[in-house]
């Protein structure tokens, strides 16, 4: 009888163990060195345990962010790293999200702009500190363009609250053809303000019938993301600090280019620059967001890229970078999965592949071997001097939930100024109107 107790007691034994060999849900193992007590995974297997795991995922892309957008960006190769994970996508349904995110719709996922974070996610109340992941899963911030990380630190009093994807460095684009056929040498690096004045000054002109203009700028966003770090607002009282020295000094001087004959506002509108410079092929010159490369390489046959001009008393820095993120907001019940896709996403296999698919400048802080198949599969940009993309940034300004307002406050500036108004006056102006705005905005 003892005999087949001890064989029960042995069956029973060997079952114990071999359920617990096979069971899968469990973040532990068992450690021979610790009495047989069960440790914590390590990072590694922790970060593979949950990358197999079966679960869904939402991502949210405002403002203008298209399921096809979305899943021919991060989608496709996002499934192919975690074929375990289901993508749900939530479509954009109306201008206003505020009832989406007033309907408690989980979202796992964020992607927006710097400039719009305060509008999309803080502004919210959707920012959630992913500190304790980076921590967990011992995620390396060093190899991130540190101005990238900081931004996020002072946006989070110390913490952070998304990691980059890229950096949205501003773009220096010029037509050859239009050099060629005034015989004027092209722009080159390491130009000053007051250098590609003189540049633009010489290609405006009349030809033909035909008016030719230096330059075009995106100019609001040059404007926020000046070299001075000049910034729209102040973050105590959030009033608009476009009379502020640095931010006249930085205005003025992107202004005084529509001050040269021939190089006025066309129909006083800033939106149809862009036009004159792909479509109509008019302008010799522009400086845009980074989206402009591909957009330049589908319009133009002769075109190339310089490096961001520089201010003298600020040499060897560039603009200020207009970086987009992927947020895991507080509403994410799969915070862990949200962020293998955070660290994949900023991983050298997916900055690589977006650098050559997509022609984005990486986040990496080291972007030189990303940066050598920079729109390798993009047709037209071949041959391009891209490592004129990677400048040094100038320190970036905080978000506002008022950005986008700021942004159409600096058209109307430029738009005064070019209709007769000082610098002064149309900036003071600009000031009065968006502090008015903000104002009325804060007492609803």
């Amino acid at each position: 009888m003892a005999g087949k107790k001890r064989m029960l007691y042995c069956l029973i034994g060997s079952m114990v163990l071999l359920l617990s060999a096979c069971g899968g849900g469990s973040a532990t193992k068992t450690d021979p060195g610790a009495g047989g007590k069960e440790a914590p995974l390590t990072p590694e297997a922790e970060a593979a345990r949950v990358a197999n795991s079966k679960l869904e995922l939402t991502f949210l892309y405002p403002p203008s962010g298209t399921e096809e957008l979305f899943m021919a960006r991060f989608g496709e190769q996002i499934k192919k790293k975690f074929p375990q994970y289901t993508l749900k996508f939530i479509p954009r349904q109306s201008d206003n999200y505020a009832a989406l995110l007033g309907s408690k719709q989980p979202i796992d996922i964020m992607i927006v702009a710097l400039n719009t974070t305060g509008t999309y996610l803080t502004g919210m109340g959707l920012e959630s500190d992913i500190s304790d992941l980076i921590k967990k899963y011992n995620y390396d911030l060093n190899k991130i363009e540190p101005s990238l990380i900081e931004i996020q630190r002072r946006m989070a009093n110390g913490g952070i609250y998304g990691l980059p994807y890229t950096p949205g460095a501003m773009t220096f684009l010029f037509n050859k053809d239009l050099f060629d056929k005034f015989g004027v040498p092209y722009p080159r690096d390491n130009m000053t303000w007051d250098e590609l004045y003189e540049l633009a000054r010489r290609m405006t002109r009349t030809d033909g019938g035909v008016q030719y203009k230096g330059i075009a700028f995106g100019f609001a966003s040059v404007i926020r993301s000046n070299q001075l770090s000049a910034p729209y607002f102040d973050p105590k009282t959030n009033k608009a600090m476009f009379t502020d020295d640095r931010f006249v000094q930085s205005f003025a001087n992107i202004a005084r280019f529509y001050k040269i004959p021939g190089m006025e506002l066309p129909n006083n509108k800033y939106s149809e620059q862009a036009d004159l410079f792909l479509k109509d092929q008019t302008v010799a010159m522009m400086i845009h967001t980074g989206g402009y490369v591909t957009r330049t390489a589908e319009a133009l046959k002769n075109w190339d890229i310089a490096a961001i001009p520089m201010l003298k008393e600020k040499p060897g820095v560039g603009l200020q970078a207009g970086p987009d993120y992927m947020y895991i907001t507080n509403r994410s019940a799969q915070r862990d999965a949200a962020f293998q896709v955070l660290t994949y996403i900023t991983s050298e296999e997916y900055q690589e592949w977006m650098t050559r698919n997509l022609a984005f400048v990486p986040v990496l802080k080291d972007a030189k071997k990303a940066m050598q198949s920079f729109g390798a599969s993009v047709p037209g940009i071949q041959g391009k001097n891209v490592q004129a993309l990677i400048q040094a940034y100038a320190p970036m300004s905080l978000a506002s939930p008022f950005t986008a307002n700021a942004n159409s406050e600096m058209n109307n500036a430029l738009n005064a100024f070019s209709a007769g108004k000082d610098v002064n006056t149309a900036l003071r102006e600009a000031a009065e109107r968006l502090d008015k705005l903000i104002e009325q905005e804060m007492k609803k």
